[in-house]
């Protein structure tokens, strides 16, 4: 009886054969889903970049003692144009240092899934 129950215990702990392709196949799908959520975040600060670019075209349309107001909540702010001016372009420059950050971590991902889909490429022409 000893003997049987170890015997039933490794063929349990053995399982069934494990595909080497699983954990590839895994990581790949993982690394699309991080890209995914990358090129949304490039996307975003693109938008971001229109739209303060926008802003700071109209702010210089104004005449030097223009009065400018921000909407912080439900008040209205006074506020000098030429800080105002400064804030927005200095919102581009950090808009933009984001999207270098991004454009860099996308051309890192896009390097490693093609590693692991040339790696399963070669599992699969072995098989």
């Amino acid at each position: 009886a000893v003997v049987r129950r170890a015997s039933m215990a490794s063929a349990a702990s053995s399982g069934p054969p494990v595909n080497p392709l699983e954990p590839l196949l895994a990581k790949y799908r993982s690394i699309q889903q991080e890209i995914g959520k990358l090129q949304n975040g490039a996307s975003q600060a693109t938008t971001q970049i229109c739209e303060n670019e926008l802003v700071l075209k109209e702010l210089e349309l104004l005449e030097e003692d223009a009065q400018v107001f921000k909407l912080i909540g439900p008040v209205l702010v006074k506020q000098e144009l030429v800080e105002v001016k400064s804030n927005v372009s200095k919102r581009i420059e950090y808009i933009n240092a984001d999207m270098k950050r991004i454009e860099n971590t996308l051309k890192a991902k896009n390097e490693e899934q093609n590693g692991v889909k040339e790696q399963i490429q070669a599992l699969q022409k072995k098989s």
